[in-house]
């Protein structure tokens, strides 16, 4: 909805909103074992981005190639923030006792 009603605000505004969003859910929800929900997250905002800067005027704007090479650079790439598996009892040993 947000990206919606900032069509007239032109594209830079809009894709400088979609990096501060973008960042926050990464860092809010970047934990391990939740990649494929924020890559999933990340890619359907990224088609919204292309949708709504191809509706602001009657005319094609961008293909999906073409922003792929120059809006999806400057989005943050999804990745594991907080590692919340514990290290396993035997990568934590020094070494053997028996010497």
């Amino acid at each position: 909805e947000r990206l919606r009603s900032m069509r007239g605000e032109g594209g830079a505004a809009m894709i400088a909103y979609l990096q501060s969003h973008l960042r926050g859910h990464i860092q809010y929800d970047g934990v391990s074992g939740n990649s494929r929900g924020v890559a999933s997250y990340v890619y359907a905002a990224t088609r919204y981005l292309f949708k709504w800067l191809n509706r602001r005027s009657q005319r094609r704007s961008l293909i999906w190639c073409r922003f792929g090479e120059v809006v999806r650079p400057k989005l943050p790439t999804p990745r594991i923030v907080v590692d919340i598996y514990p290290v396993p009892w035997w990568k934590t040993q020094a070494g053997s006792r028996m010497v």
